[in-house]
């Protein structure tokens, strides 16, 4: 073995000259995965380290639309320093114009860690003032110093937000913040019964406290107040929304970069074999002096993997340095906190998956050594012929792609996700090396067309040494990859923005009081444009158990565990809501008054292995209800009307305090002017315009592509390296048949268009297995993941096979170019 590394030290003496694709493949699939891997660990771990700030305490309860009891109170106030917040939507008036913003009332213990800071003005000190964040301020035309009005009270702007500390811990918000002292909220009017208020307790625990003590904390308040239904957290569930979306879109650009790594592989693979066809005389003189076929691929392989090592070095001192850049560059704009503390694990991870990948795609072309004869040494060509490996080898390189394939699987949260991924990576690349084969095949069995130019092109498809099967299999993955993310996004944004109903609501209000609604109605009806008002009663409530199990400690099989998390809207009808058709069981009869019945969404009863008869207990204001599950239903989500996933009969819940939830329709008229009326005469209710609501999703929904965009990119940027790798590797043999044509007669000119049609050949076929593999997988996608219908688009399959074309053309002559410049002197002295 010490022979095998000096003599590969030895032989790298001459430098990386003909490395330089397999650097560059190996470096950008390794870099890409160890600095999503890195950054995504280092927001777990600011998260984690800045828990407390982010929740602002060592542990919260919050309480939706009521207070705690005394009993509640006194028990959080025996824990430590206590801070009270009320947080609740309201409706900002000011500058002739009125805007939906996110209220906190704060106390003066607000905020246990962490500061408030602000760019401009002082905190609120007076129960007349207020603090408001920027977008507020270019949204009402207002600035420091003016006055705006929530509910029936005005506001004097004293400060503008530039952060507030605990503001990843509200989760989701569809207006910018505005503070006020808790004092202040009483005498603005918007806390009625069944207002949607959320009441959130912060405890700073007394003496020394870590997350066991605040767990425990938990257990005893759990204990003590089985009924309380309020949501209860430590530090570690600080940012609970936020960190669960970092780790799923972590995951996904994680194996999309796996993908890149694995597109990668086959340029390995062509640097691999143009190493072979470099070293083809030293290996000849190697076995000429008695080196067995175990010594000449131990040598080759060892060199490969000292230069491998340099590309794993350099990528993974990218995946170290990112969240230190990302921090000092981009630290300020990025909402989540970033720590510097080095994590080695998915740098490690990104190591080991690189390596494994390198050496099952380096054996393949490595085995063609063991064909290499001594004789060999005295041609400049090779003569021998380029079968398949033999089968240790490929048994070999086969359990290191499973090896691979299992430790993404392990490694990553979504294992079914992950196993469907590399699946389908498999299914790919299988694929494509049939649709090559094929393509191969066929050109051997077409008539020979009379046209030089064609002729030519055609039988270099098929020629010995030729790249047909490395550019088809390097382009069609990453196109194939782009089409996915391409329809995946044009489903998604049509889904949102362009396939909304025809009668889709103009907005929602929320907590109108019913002693309120037949006026409100009146109001509503009166403004130019409402066309219809709809109405449903409308509480909070969480699921409290399912059967005889804590919901906390349910198990759900299904897709339907988003129910469980948080509070669901509910509702209570005498007939089946409208939107809705019922899918099993029955409806209660009109004014039932027996033992409580509720009708479940049907997604969701299914998702939660929940059945008819089976008993569920929703937490609605602080009381345990125990329903019976009667019925399921479909609901239209679609028509953005009122759909609830909870509906129980009236007598349940008719008694409980709630709100009014109404929706109203338009056609012409000014929803500005129908938004300020209503804030003028209730300044109580809360309105939300649908267009701003899905213009905020959206803005979500395009950063979350943008980044999944930057990666496919990566993986299309990939295929192009190693279609360049591919034609590189054969330049030799391209170079010598170019001197023979030119010997013969042919020019230049009609060398370069042989070189454009084979091209154009090549990249049309690619780019047909890019559409029909992309459709496939975006269908998939939208019936299974995203459950949204798909749509076929010949404009994004024009625009695949005009880029597959452009980049195969382009890539091909950049890198043969030189074959027509070839000296035939050199080749035909040496033949």
């Amino acid at each position: 073995m010490s022979l095998w590394f000096k003599l590969a030290a030895r032989n790298l003496r001459s430098g990386l000259r003909g490395f330089w694709i397999l650097l560059a493949c190996l470096t950008m699939g390794v870099a890409a995965i160890a600095m999503i891997g890195a950054l995504a660990s280092s927001v777990t771990r600011g998260i984690s380290e800045q828990g407390q700030q982010l929740l602002g305490g060592d542990l919260e309860f919050a309480l939706t639309q009521r207070q705690a009891s005394p009993s509640e109170l006194a028990f959080l106030q025996q824990q430590g320093t206590l801070s009270q917040t009320v947080t609740l939507r309201a409706m900002a008036q000011g500058g002739g114009a009125s805007n939906l913003v996110e209220l906190k009332a704060f106390d003066s213990s607000y905020p246990l860690f962490g500061h408030m800071e602000l760019s401009q003005g002082t905190m609120p000190i007076s129960p007349t003032e207020a603090v408001v964040e920027p977008l507020l301020l270019s949204r009402l035309n207002v600035k420091l110093g003016d006055t705006i009005k929530l509910g029936k009270s005005d506001f004097k702007i004293t400060g503008v937000i530039a952060n507030e500390p605990d503001r990843i811990a509200g989760g989701f918000v569809l207006g910018p913040r505005v503070l006020i002292l808790q004092q202040s909220l009483s005498a603005t009017g918007l806390i009625q019964p069944g207002s949607l208020a959320s009441y959130n307790y912060r405890i700073k625990l007394s003496g020394s406290a870590d997350l066991s003590k605040a767990k425990a904390v938990l257990d005893v308040a759990k204990t003590k107040f089985p009924e309380a239904g309020w949501r209860a957290r430590a530090t570690d569930k600080a940012a609970q929304g936020a960190d669960e979306f970092v780790g799923k879109l972590a995951s996904y650009l994680t194996l999309v970069s796996v993908a890149a790594l694995v597109v990668g592989g086959a340029g390995i693979a062509n640097a691999v074999s143009a190493f072979v066809s470099r070293r083809q005389s030293s290996l000849a003189i190697l076995k000429s002096l008695g080196a067995s076929n175990t010594d000449a691929i131990a040598i080759s392989l060892i060199e490969i993997l000292m230069v491998s090592f340099l590309g794993l070095v350099l990528a993974l001192g990218l995946g170290a340095a990112t969240p230190v850049v990302v921090k000092y560059l981009f630290g300020s704009v990025i909402p989540l906190p970033l720590s510097l503390h080095f994590d080695a694990k998915p740098l490690v991870l990104a190591a080991v998956l690189g390596l494994l990948v390198t050496v099952a795609f380096a054996l393949w072309p490595l085995a063609r050594v063991t064909s290499i004869k001594g004789a060999e040494v005295f041609r400049v060509h090779s003569t021998s012929r380029q079968n398949l490996p033999p089968w240790p080898i490929i048994m070999v390189s086969l359990v290191l792609l499973c090896l691979a394939s299992g430790i993404c699987i392990w490694a990553f949260e979504d294992t079914r996700v992950t196993a469907y991924f590399i699946g389908g990576l498999a299914f790919a690349y299988l694929g494509l090396w049939a649709v090559s084969s094929g393509l191969v095949y066929l050109a051997t069995l077409l008539p020979k067309p009379k046209n030089f130019i064609l002729k030519q092109a055609l039988t270099s498809i098929y020629r010995p040494g030729a790249a047909s099967r490395s550019v088809i299999m390097a382009l069609g993955l990453g196109l194939g990859l782009f089409v996915t993310l391409a329809l995946t996004d044009q489903t998604i944004s049509r889904e949102i923005r362009s396939n909304l109903p025809e009668r889709a609501p103009a907005f929602f209000f929320a907590d109108v009081q019913g002693t309120e609604y037949d006026k409100f109605r009146e109001v509503l009806s009166a403004q130019r444009g409402v066309t219809a008002i709809e109405n449903a009663p409308m509480l909070r409530g969480r699921f409290s158990k399912i059967r005889d199990i804590p919901a906390d400690q349910y198990v759900a099989k299904g897709d339907g565990a988003w129910a469980l998390h948080g509070e669901r809207g509910l509702t209570f009808s005498d007939e089946v809501p409208k939107g809705s058709t019922l899918v099993s069981g029955a409806w209660w009869p009109k004014d039932y008054a027996g033992a409580p019945q509720v009708s479940l969404a049907d997604d969701v009863a299914k998702g939660l292995g929940i059945k008819l008869g089976d008993k569920v207990t929703i937490n609605v204001v602080g009381r345990d209800v125990e329903a019976t599950v009667t019925s399921t239903r479909n609901l239209n989500w679609r028509s953005l009307g009122i759909n609830f996933v909870l509906v129980f009969n009236r007598s349940a819940l008719e008694a409980a305090p709630h709100t009014e939830m109404v929706t109203a329709q338009m056609e012409g008229g000014d929803e500005g002017k129908v938004l300020n009326a209503v804030a003028a005469q209730f300044p109580s209710v809360t309105s939300v315009r649908v267009k701003d609501a899905l213009q905020t999703v959206g803005d979500l929904l395009a950063k979350m592509l943008g980044a999944v965009r930057a990666a496919n990119v990566l993986a299309l940027l990939t295929g192009i390296l190693v279609l360049a790798g591919a034609l590189a590797a054969g330049l030799s043999a391209r170079s010598y048949e170019a001197v023979v044509l030119k010997t013969y007669g042919a020019t230049r000119g009609q060398l370069l268009a042989c070189f454009v049609v084979e091209y154009m050949v090549l990249g049309g076929v690619a780019a047909l297995f890019g559409i029909i593999a992309g459709n496939l997988a975006s269908w998939f996608m939208a019936k299974y993941a995203l459950e949204m219908s798909f749509q076929f688009s010949f404009a994004n399959a024009a625009l695949t096979a005009l880029l597959a074309m452009f980049a195969t053309v382009a890539t091909g002559l950049i890198v043969t170019y030189r074959a027509l410049s070839a000296k035939p002197s050199f080749y035909l002295r040496n033949d």
